[in-house]
């Protein structure tokens, strides 16, 4: 399981990070005071092109849109707004931690949510995944 911390980066921690890969786990010097961020939650993919808002609604605030199928942490999930794609019906919301290694420079968008339809899972939602 990979821990995600999520913490205010100096410019030398940035450009470690650059270095090191968005996608590397962080290990703490104290490894058993960390939390990992999604402890309950999963780790999947959200397609290219997902509109990643601040809530579970349509018009909720757009954070940004992944530029091609990205990882997702998901935390917890939410039912909003329903909504159908022609291929895809739902009305949950899956609520975390996105890595666009697709966008340039490469993009963390922690706290959003994207519409289920485009979040690659078995079910909506998954089974054992906690609402937020």
């Amino acid at each position: 399981m990979r821990v995600y911390l999520r913490a205010a980066l100096s410019t030398a921690a940035v450009a470690v990070g650059i270095a090191a890969g968005p996608l590397s786990p962080v290990t703490p010097a104290n490894a058993a005071a960390a939390t990992p961020v999604a402890a309950s939650g999963i780790e999947t993919t959200v397609d290219g092109g997902s509109n990643l808002r601040g809530g579970p609604h349509l018009n909720s605030y757009l954070v940004g849109t992944t530029k091609g199928k990205s990882e997702f942490a998901v935390q917890c999930y939410k039912r909003g707004d329903y909504y159908n794609d022609g291929k895809h019906h739902t009305d949950v919301w899956y609520y975390g931690t996105v890595f666009d290694t697709h966008d340039n420079p490469e993009h963390v968008y922690y706290d959003v949510y994207s519409w289920g339809g485009n979040v690659n899972t078995p079910h909506d939602p998954p089974a054992g995944l906690s609402k937020c």
